[in-house]
């Protein structure tokens, strides 16, 4: 199943992120990477779902072991099918409610001009993603930026931000949505259970356009 992608339920896009504590550290690059500025964006899409990952009736007995995490992480990073190609990645965990999950994409750049992450111009933030119903233990989805080469001898240097929104129905107002929870994840490496890879498994925190 596609992703569905709505107009911004939250949100404009152009809204300023709200990055957690830290999130405007440089990054540990390798000796001899010289970053690039401005990273052309030349097409985005959706990757597909993942199936959810456990029924409702049995995310009661899950639960007992505790709660699952979050994450975001680059999936897929200038491979021979996806060259030039940045995937980010984010798992939801469920919570049994009916509590519609939507996810928000934006790829980042790093600037040695200017010492800061930001975020890439154009599509470089989608609009708001349909994930799916907290009913499931866990839900997936992602998205995958493409890039047009970086000058001779530099390296776009990237990452990815996900914003999070929960909705539930208001009891008061039939078919209206609110949103009770936000979070916002940035791209972390050694995630587990990473779907939509390229190769499968793979979770890095940031992705190097050579």
């Amino acid at each position: 199943m596609l992703a569905c992608v709505l107009a911004a339920p939250a949100a404009p896009a152009s809204a300023k992120l709200r990055l957690p504590a830290g999130a405007g550290k440089a990054p540990d690059l390798p000796v001899g990477v010289v970053p690039a500025e401005r990273p052309p964006l030349s097409k985005a899409s959706t990757q597909r779902h993942s199936r959810p990952a456990m029924s409702a009736a049995k995310l009661k007995y899950f639960t007992s072991e505790g709660p699952r995490p979050y994450w975001a992480t680059v999936n897929i990073c200038d491979t021979s099918k996806s060259p030039n190609g940045l995937g980010v990645r984010t798992s939801v965990p469920g919570n049994g409610s009916e509590e519609r999950v939507y996810a928000r994409f934006t790829a980042q750049w790093w600037s040695a001009a200017k010492q800061q992450w930001l975020s890439v111009a154009g599509a470089g933030t989608t609009d708001w993603v349909y994930v799916g119903t907290s009913e499931y233990s866990s839900q997936q989805a992602g998205w995958t930026y493409h890039f047009s080469a970086p000058p001779t001898g530099k390296t776009y240097v990237l990452r990815g931000v996900t914003e999070l929104v929960w909705r539930a129905e208001d009891d008061r107002r039939d078919g209206d949505w609110d949103i009770v929870r936000r979070r916002t994840l940035l791209t972390e490496t050694g995630m587990q259970g990473v779907r939509g890879g390229d190769p499968l498994g793979t979770s890095k925190a940031m992705c190097l356009l050579w």
